[in-house]
């Protein structure tokens, strides 16, 4: 979806875990979207769009496929709902969300991480943020990929680089989330990024991000 992803796992260990495959009445309500097959999510801070335009994302992970101009999008509401409700002022966000194998898995076979860095302020990085319901049509995923660590693993991470019409918008709050994200050091992950690009997710080793989700 963007900022920065694994392209490689160059960490032992179990920074990922299962992702929720339940969660209150907004994620059940943006589950109900994608189990169709119709549908796609993208979580922005922006409200109010009818159509999302293909942008740039911020990603520091080695792969070209991240860093495609497009929409990006995700079968996964956690993930989304996630992208939605970091707050303008985080600094940094590490996330993954995969399925192990050469194909899209169960629901209940998918994985996830997520780390928002902490402000100066040491506020909560999370904040109100909508999810827009999109049109599978068009979309792509990204191809499976063989990581050093996990082995074979299917993104859950799609993209149009063709502008998408709102199918709807659906407001989410940081409650709405059905895990607690990590929290990590932005300068530091970025020095961990810079000395080893295929260590993602950096923060493993970190003072600031010990395992806590």
């Amino acid at each position: 979806m963007s900022d920065s992803k694994p392209a490689a796992a160059g960490q032992t260990g179990s920074w990922h875990v299962p992702a929720p495959t339940d969660g209150d009445r907004v994620w059940s309500r943006l589950a109900a979207y994608v189990r169709s097959g119709d549908f796609l999510l993208h979580g922005s801070r922006t409200p109010g769009l009818h159509q999302l335009t293909p942008r740039t994302p911020i990603d520091h992970s080695p792969d070209t496929f991240s860093k495609t101009t497009a929409v990006f999008a995700t079968e996964d509401p956690t993930w989304a709902i996630a992208y939605a409700v970091r707050s303008a002022n985080t600094p940094g966000f590490l996330n993954a969300c995969f399925y192990p194998g050469s194909t899209p898995g169960r629901e209940a076979e998918r994985r996830i991480f997520l780390s928002f860095a902490l402000p100066e302020n040491g506020q909560p990085p999370m904040d109100a943020g909508v999810v827009y319901v999109l049109p599978a049509q068009g979309f792509s995923r990204m191809p499976s990929y063989l990581d050093p660590q996990l082995g074979v693993i299917t993104e859950c991470q799609w993209i149009s680089t063709d502008p998408v019409p709102v199918s709807a918008a659906i407001p989410v709050h940081p409650q709405n989330l059905p895990l607690q994200p990590r929290h990590h050091d932005h300068r530091e992950a970025v020095r961990r990024a810079a000395d080893e690009p295929h260590g993602f997710p950096w923060l493993v080793r970190s003072r600031a991000a010990k395992r806590s989700p």
